[in-house]
């Protein structure tokens, strides 16, 4: 009688974790969305990676580059903006797992050397980003 207690209460205290964890995740998303549209209200597709780099600076938020937020475009030569907004649970195997906008650009002409950045990039979409950091 003792083990089925003590059994039914873990499911229970078991139960109740998962559905606190998963609230809380809704409310990360909530929020994420929240950044996004607050961007996307400023920053529209079609304006030039100076103007939404400028729009950044002037409200002094941090951002980063990098290649290909979007898998299926691996075509393009621009880099895409990321600036963070969230940090998620971390896997065992990795450091970080954090949010981010992610500002996806176009190429303005075909570039001479992959990976740059042009001022006249355009800005095709705005999008939530997960990315894994520093795992094994």
């Amino acid at each position: 009688m003792l083990l089925l207690s003590v059994v039914a209460l873990s499911v229970v205290g078991i139960g109740m974790q998962h559905r606190l964890n998963k609230q809380a995740q809704e409310k990360r998303e909530v929020a994420y969305q929240s950044a996004l549209g607050s961007y996307a209200q400023v920053l529209k597709p079609g304006m030039t990676r100076k103007a939404v780099e400028d729009y950044l600076r002037g409200k002094n938020v941090k951002f980063r580059q990098m290649c290909c937020v979007d898998p299926k475009d691996f075509s393009k030569g621009s880099w895409d903006d990321l600036t963070k907004i969230g940090e998620e649970d971390v896997p065992w195997v990795c450091r970080e797992n954090n949010v981010y906008v992610a500002f996806q650009f176009t190429d303005h002409e075909e570039h001479q050397v992959r990976w740059q950045a042009h001022d006249l990039d355009t800005l095709k979409a705005l999008t939530i980003y997960h990315q894994l950091e520093g795992c094994l």
